[in-house]
């Protein structure tokens, strides 16, 4: 008696136990799947009373589609026949609304194996599956943004992954726009038209506007309630909206909003996930601009040196071209000059032929200059080494300077004879170019100092005019390829670029000094062997 009484007990305190449950809906069926019970828990879940459901079919909690191809039967028939029935997928309120289920039911026999019912026991499992949604969403998105490197695809795609997760009926992308401090409509679903008439909106004003200079998330809940700048979202009739800042680097970059043409209240993990998103959306966007503009610069410099490549063949022929008729006209003013021995020459005669010959010579020097320009960028500028007397090569440029100009004083400081490893021709072409220099940047005559030194292991060459002076603000580029201090003087700004590539080829260094006095020094030094 008293274990009848234990087990009367024991039962009274399961099916307490079982209708006070609220987080699973667990109720029985009979043999053909009709509600015997029902529990606090599955009024809950599925919003009927129990009066209001005890004696119906549980297929009433199946969606019209499952109904249609008789789950409900196929979930029973399987629970008979292997004791055991699992499922998820979505299922019925009595409000009409789904939620997403996990289900198991078990069929219950008796002691001689008959079947008496089914348990079945329910959890909505709506959060996680919205969660684990979210979470596949926001690897979508990751995914289309590592596949898009152009900024129009990218948003294209990234666009159609949000609307898809928030449900949402409109999603737009504005970018900031630095120099104006405008947000310009670059991307839009379901309001196209944004982009199309060039939305733009003033930082601080209006819906995105505000999101911009706040740089947080807003949320209207009736649009009609509230001030919108942009007139398209009030003419698509969009009722509710939730905008989030695009931040790249730490600095907004744009706004990504979502809207709805129903009134709806967007909860607080709909702006959290928005907020993740945009996060993959800014980095993508700054991906891809980075991208483009890598591109362009890739595209310009291909350009530049397409530019360049044609300019030194230009320069080139013509420079190869010019260099016969010169050394012709050069040879024809000297056979004049010779014929001329015999006859006294006018001073006017005279001076035209060595004017002749000075201005030939001078073309002549360009013409080279301009073919050592080419060869020095295309790296064929060649240095033939041999030992050489220094201070003989130095003294006959001073000689064949001298012969150029009567108003200036050359004088050359050096010892009987300094050798060094040197190439003779462009060593020559050094001391010239900087003697021409100190002659053209002293119109008024005066002396120009040559020196030359031994200086350890190295020769050193210094030249001295007085004539100019070189800007302190332009001494940093005086080396420049056709730089000129002073672009009034004749020359294309080649003479010392080229000087400084011959030094630098011979493992030397060469800078400018401004003395105290006036004039510029430029200094040569070398390595002697």
């Amino acid at each position: 008696m008293r274990e009848a009484s234990a087990a009367v007990q024991s039962d009274e305190l399961f099916r307490l136990l079982v209708e006070s449950v609220k987080d699973y809906a667990i109720f029985l069926l009979d043999p053909d799947g009709y509600v015997r019970s029902w529990n606090a828990g599955a009024e809950r879940i599925k919003g009927y009373r129990a009066d209001e459901i005890i004696g119906q079919h549980f297929s009433v909690f199946y969606p019209e589609r499952d109904r249609a191809r008789d789950k409900p039967g196929h979930a029973l028939s399987v629970a008979s026949s292997e004791g055991r029935y699992e499922d998820y997928d979505w299922r019925v309120r009595k409000d009409g609304t789904q939620f997403w289920a996990n289900v198991v039911i078990t069929a219950l026999r008796d002691e001689a194996g008959e079947l008496v019912g089914y348990a079945k026991v329910t959890r909505d499992l709506t959060e996680r599956k919205r969660a684990d949604d979210e979470r596949a969403s926001l690897e979508a998105v990751t995914t289309e943004a590592l596949a898009h490197l152009d900024l129009e695809g990218l948003l294209s795609a990234l666009l159609e992954r949000i609307a898809s997760a928030l449900s949402a009926d409109t999603v737009a992308v504005l970018l900031l726009e630095e120099k104006e401090n405008v947000l310009v409509a670059r991307a839009a679903r379901g309001i196209e038209e944004e982009v199309e008439r060039g939305v733009r909106i003033p930082i601080g004003h209006g819906f995105a506007g505000r999101i911009a200079s706040e740089a947080r998330p807003v949320v209207l809940e009736d649009v009609e309630h509230s001030t919108v700048l942009n007139p398209l979202l009030r003419e698509k009739g969009i009722r509710s909206l939730v905008g989030v800042p695009l931040i790249a680097r730490g600095r907004v970059i744009g706004v990504l909003h979502v809207g709805s043409l129903a009134l709806r209240r967007f909860q607080p993990r709909d702006v959290q996930f928005l907020e993740i998103v945009a996060d993959r959306v800014a980095l993508a966007v700054e991906h891809a601009r980075l991208y483009e503009e890598a591109r362009q610069a890739r595209s310009e410099a291909n350009a530049a040196e397409q530019a360049l490549r044609l300019r030194d063949e230009f320069i080139s022929i013509a420079a190869h071209e010019l260099k016969t008729p010169m050394t012709s006209a050069k040879a024809a003013a000297q056979l004049v000059t010779r014929s001329f021995r015999a006859t006294p020459l006018t001073p006017t005669q005279q001076r035209s032929l060595e004017i002749i010959d000075r201005q030939i010579t001078k073309l002549a020097r360009l013409v080279v200059q301009l073919l050592d320009t080419v060869r020095i960028e295309s790296g064929k500028l060649q240095i033939d080494r041999a030992q050489v007397d220094l201070v003989r090569l130095v003294q006959a440029v001073a000689n064949d300077a001298r012969v150029l100009t009567e108003r200036h004083e050359i004088v050359v400081d050096a010892p009987d004879e300094l050798m060094a490893n040197i190439d003779e021709l462009r060593i020559e072409q050094v001391v010239t170019n900087l003697l021409d220099n100190a002659i053209k940047y002293t119109p008024e005559g005066g002396r120009i100092d040559v020196r030359v030194k031994p200086s350890g292991a190295n020769v050193v060459i210094t030249v001295r005019d007085r004539g100019l002076g070189v800007p302190p603000e332009h001494r940093n580029r005086l080396f420049d390829r056709f730089y000129q201090a002073h672009p009034d003087r004749s020359g294309m700004g080649l003479g010392l670029y080229i000087t400084r590539q011959i030094v630098e080829r011979h493992g030397g260094t060469i800078y400018a000094e401004a003395p105290s006095d006036g004039g510029t020094r430029f200094v040569v030094s070398i390595p002697r062997d």
